[in-house]
């Protein structure tokens, strides 16, 4: 009896074994094939969408990489501007894209975070339709400007003065992120400024530069013209500390000890990519961000940047990011639309 198992039990695990050996196979095949994808990627120009105009923080910093990605890897990264629907669409074509590695997207703080608390419904789903490939901007204060009518030099100075005329003053701000890191401003200083929401970027300046809104919560390289000609002057940022290349401008948190926000943008493909090209994406946007010339100008347009960072590192900050913005939209009293 003990060889007659003996003898049935090689009989059975023969084929088991040359089964496995076929199945193994084939994993080192994918294997390659997957490694072979990422060397051959791209062999057609690729998609980045960015859900916001040209000219805007995103929008800059896009094409900055684009550019560079476009040069080593040997084919054009073409930035495709959609503002529909407050950028939505954009998110929502990005999102539904084939997951192949030719559609990119410029994940800001609105459209991977803030935009959970701001809308009822989105027509994607940041926490399941996009999968971080590579960080770009990790830091991207906002700065306070007012009308050079307004007669404050400093944050402190137009605290005391909002409370004094409480809902008397304005400051313009997107529907958006800026809108609610105004309102939380309001709520954590005790004043009563009024939000006069913008769809875009232009108007928002130009009525502040005219004197119609008396301050502006913006990037800013957004209003560098207006700055440097006087037509608008900034009081506060509201970065931790002083930012590096603005150190003449004080922080929010100087007069608020532990006030500090800003935007942030990351590269992000459909769910499904395979890992092989974003690993390849990461490699290089990391290199291009710790080269001593790109992380200057990021420096000069009000960005700092710690790299590309990792897969894991990326998803904890993300969502560190949505845990943020569900109190401070607590905090403030945000409706979603």
């Amino acid at each position: 009896m003990r060889k007659a198992v003996g003898v049935s039990s090689f009989l059975i695990a023969e084929p088991s074994m040359k089964a496995l050996a076929k199945l193994l196979a084939l994993c080192i095949f994918c294997a390659w094939c997957g490694a072979a994808a990422a060397q051959t990627y791209p062999v057609k120009s690729v998609r980045f969408i960015v859900p916001n105009g040209a000219g805007s923080s995103p929008d800059v910093v896009a094409r900055l990489v684009a550019e560079r990605l476009s040069r080593r890897l040997g084919q054009q990264f073409l930035v495709e501007n959609n503002i529909a629907g407050a950028g939505l669409v954009g998110a929502q074509l990005a999102a539904k894209a084939p997951p192949d590695g030719y559609t990119l997207f410029m994940g800001s703080a609105s459209a991977m975070a803030s935009n959970l608390v701001m809308f009822k419904s989105l027509p994607y789903d940041p926490r399941k339709d996009f999968v971080p490939v590579a960080g770009l901007v990790d830091n991207g204060p906002y700065v306070l400007a007012v009308h050079p009518d307004v007669p404050v030099k400093s944050f402190g100075e137009w605290v005391a003065l909002a409370k004094s005329r409480p809902g008397k003053l304005s400051f313009a701000a997107d529907a958006g992120l800026a809108g609610i890191i105004g309102r939380w401003l309001n709520k954590t200083a005790g004043i009563d400024v009024v939000h006069v929401p913008y769809k875009a970027i232009p108007p928002s300046v130009q009525d502040t530069a005219g004197g119609r809104v008396e301050m502006i919560l913006i990037s800013p390289i957004a209003i560098a013209p207006f700055t440097s000609s006087g037509k608008l002057r900034i009081i506060a940022i509201t970065s931790g500390k002083r930012f590096p290349g603005m150190e003449s401008i004080p922080t929010i948190a100087e007069t608020l000890p532990g006030f500090q926000i800003g935007g942030w943008f990351l590269l992000a493909a459909p769910t499904g990519t395979p890992g092989e090209i974003t690993q390849r994406l990461n490699r290089e946007v990391d290199t291009y961000l710790k080269e001593p010339e790109i992380i200057e100008r990021l420096r000069n347009f009000g960005f700092s940047t710690s790299g590309a960072g990792t897969l894991q590192s990326l998803q904890e900050f993300i969502r560190s990011e949505r845990a943020r913005w569900v109190r401070i939209a607590k905090e403030v009293g945000v409706e979603p639309q």
